[in-house]
């Protein structure tokens, strides 16, 4: 269930099994700091297919950069979010190294 309406939007990032059970930052793209963080996980579409995905379920109109979670360089194109919309970005063709167990995030603190 996302909540979504007015300025706020929500994004859906569809990502390669390398990345699952990481945590992928996001910040907004003319900053380079990320200033939240979503897991990746397994979730069904309506259609019944299974994809791995992070989801970040409330984000004000604006453009947004992912940050890979190992070695904190952008991940993926800018990408915009509108409000009272659910954007998609598909990184699945993303040519990407494993990511390691842990993450250590921007703001501080490891998984």
């Amino acid at each position: 269930m996302l909540d979504i309406g007015g300025d706020i939007g929500a994004l859906i990032v569809y990502l390669p099994d390398s990345f699952a059970g990481s945590e992928i930052e996001i910040g907004y793209a003319d900053s380079d700091k990320p200033f939240t963080h979503t897991g990746v996980h397994r979730r069904s579409k309506p259609n019944g297919e299974v994809r791995l995905t992070a989801v970040y379920p409330e984000l004000t109109t604006g453009d947004y950069q992912l940050w890979h979670p190992t070695h904190g360089s952008p991940l993926g194109p800018v990408v915009h979010v509108e409000g009272g919309a659910v954007a998609e970005l598909n990184l699945l063709e993303l040519d990407a190294e494993p990511v390691g167990a842990a993450t250590v995030h921007s703001h501080g603190h490891t998984h």
